[in-house]
């Protein structure tokens, strides 16, 4: 509960805010009826004091109020600064590497702006230049085009004045519609004659290629003819020694070769023998149970009845 003296300071204050009142001025507050009232309960229960006095007092109050409220803001604040420090401290070391992260990807992002701006450039001229070129090649295109049109356009003018002509003398020619027929008879037979000369052609040129394809032949037949003659009579003209040297050497020819085809079919009994061995090697016991089992070599025993072949190499001249 507020004490009367309390309530009157209230009562003045208010009054004094709400009229606006300067120093000095205190008539209007002293007349009004409310605050009569209020003095008039208290008046005997309070000492009298002067405005002055009393505005000092709120003032002070005033500024006494303000004071707690901001040393209330300042600690509140001070709260807040040290939770924020708080939260800084624990949130550094991650926006730190956030920031470096932040940071590289930067780089990179840069490095790859640049190459894209380069590349972008670099398409940018390239399609400038494509540009100019179709833009060249669209100017003599179109030039090109304006010269047929003019062309045309003079051969549809030139025809139309045919077409004009021919109506005029249509008109007024009796015999025209016998000359039409007559032109047409003439189209046909100039048809006919095109068709029979292009048989014709056809004809002669397949007669050309056959004679050409005989004489080929005997040419042909000719160079042969003279090949063997001039063969003939080369070989009659080299001495004999030559001959049999000629003959020798296709002798050595062909038991070369037969031994060529010796030495490979040696080659891949040797390659099929090594083949075996390996095998055989990999199978060892077998190989042992069968040596018990079966003696290595079987020998014949010689009697006085026994033939005997033998195998002597003779010299035989091979053919050639």
């Amino acid at each position: 509960m507020n004490t009367p003296t309390e309530s009157l300071k209230e009562t003045r204050t208010a009054y004094i805010h709400e009229r606006s009142l300067v120093d000095g001025d205190y008539s209007a507050w002293q007349r009004s009826p409310v605050l009569k009232s209020a003095i008039s309960s208290d008046q005997m229960s309070e000492r009298p004091t002067s405005p002055e006095t009393e505005i000092v007092r709120l003032q002070i109050k005033a500024r006494r109020k303000t004071l707690q409220q901001y040393q209330k803001m300042q600690s509140k604040l001070v709260g807040c600064n040290l939770e924020l420090m708080g939260v800084i401290r624990e949130s550094e070391c991650e926006v730190h590497d956030e920031v470096t992260s932040l940071l590289e990807q930067y780089e990179k992002f840069r490095g790859a702006i640049g190459t894209i701006r380069q590349e972008s450039e670099e398409s940018v001229a390239l399609a400038r230049q494509r540009l100019e070129e179709t833009r060249l090649q669209t100017a003599e295109d179109l030039s090109k085009l304006e010269d047929e049109y003019l062309k045309m356009e003079r051969r549809v003018n030139d025809k139309t004045n045919e077409c004009e002509v021919l109506i005029k003398f249509k008109g007024t020619d009796k015999d025209y519609h016998m000359r039409v027929a007559r032109l047409n008879e003439l189209k046909v037979e100039l048809e006919n004659l095109v068709s029979d000369q292009k048989i014709e052609r056809n004809e002669l040129a397949a007669l050309v290629s056959k004679h050409h394809s005989n004489l080929n032949l005997n040419i042909t037949e000719r160079c042969r003819e003279i090949q063997a003659t001039l063969t003939a009579e080369a070989v009659q003209n080299i001495p004999q020694s030559l001959k049999g040297l000629a003959h020798q050497n296709r002798v050595m020819k062909r038991e070369i070769e037969l031994h060529r085809d010796n030495i490979a079919e040696t080659e891949r009994e040797v390659a099929s023998l090594q083949s075996q061995i390996s095998e055989l090697q990999k199978k060892k016991c077998t190989v042992r149970q069968a040596r018990r089992g079966t003696p290595k070599f079987i020998r014949e025993v010689c009697t006085p009845d026994t033939e005997l072949s033998l195998d002597i190499p003779t010299m035989n001249i091979l053919p050639v």
